[in-house]
């Protein structure tokens, strides 16, 4: 698994937002450790809403399929990545790996 997205992380943190709310929340967040421009900021903001809205189907599906979950955090860790800078994937990079490593491990879970 690449590194656990922002967007899983504010998801766990208030449940009952909706989508908007949570992307942004996110991009917020995003925007001021990584500095985003005006551009980044609507492009990170349409993936965080996107994601957020996907996410939500999943969990509320029946099976609430893991394998399913982790591949959208993957897909959006990609889209995030080609928005972001080298510096700025660096920092991305290092902030998920230090919020996985917060979380226990990150392992994933099924």
């Amino acid at each position: 698994m690449a590194f656990v997205s922002f967007a899983a992380v504010a998801q766990r943190q208030d449940a009952n937002a909706t989508p908007e709310q949570r992307a942004e929340a996110q991009t917020k967040t995003m925007t001021e450790s990584l500095k985003l421009t005006e551009d980044q900021q609507k492009q990170i903001y349409a993936l965080n809403l996107d994601r957020g809205k996907k996410m939500d189907e999943l969990r509320n599906s029946a099976s609430q399929d893991r394998s399913k979950m982790r591949e959208s955090m993957e897909a959006f860790n990609t889209e995030v990545s080609k928005i972001l800078t080298p510096e700025q994937q660096e920092k991305y990079k290092t902030m998920m790996e230090e919020r996985r490593n917060n979380r226990g491990g990150g392992a994933p879970r099924n």
